[in-house]
């Protein structure tokens, strides 16, 4: 079974995969075999920023057991970041806090390497990843939107 595309994950898709979540490894046991899969192959990546986020120990070592490639931010990832919260969408990022956006860093590493993007996050606020893919003509797809376009059924 192909994949449609390469994608890169958010935390907030990693962590659906806990025992209190609503796609519990325990019962969607064949989609958690297909993104390890998928992680192992490189079909599945995050970036160094989500990698930082997450602080879960169980999805950290999920992370490494799976051999999770984490691509660098880089300069033309810097400049996707400068662009998305100057031009795109100033509300991603709140700058008052004292802490690193993982998502504005998803997002523009997305768009260097033509990524599709899997998050859990909803799509109606402009705070939220969707948001800012769908105003940047990215792909973003939820865990559910993942299982159908890789023709995945329980």
């Amino acid at each position: 079974m192909a994949s449609v595309e390469n994608y890169i994950i958010d935390t907030s898709a990693m962590l659906s995969q806990k025992s209190d979540e609503q796609y519990r490894r325990k019962v969607f046991r064949s989609l958690w075999t297909r993104i390890d899969q998928m992680v192992e192959e490189q079909k599945i990546v995050t970036c160094s920023e989500i990698e930082s986020e997450v602080q879960d120990d169980e999805i950290k070592k999920w992370m490494s057991s799976c051999k999770m490639k984490v691509l660098p931010i880089d300069d033309d990832v810097q400049n996707n970041v400068r662009e998305i919260v100057t031009s795109v969408n100033k509300e991603l990022v709140d700058f008052k806090a004292n802490k690193s956006s993982g998502d504005v860093f998803l997002i523009a590493t997305a768009k260097k390497y033509g990524l599709a993007v899997i998050t859990e996050e909803s799509d109606n606020s402009p705070k939220k990843i969707p948001y800012t893919c769908h105003k940047m003509g990215i792909r973003c797809v939820n865990i559910l939107g993942f299982m159908e376009e890789n023709g995945m059924a329980l």
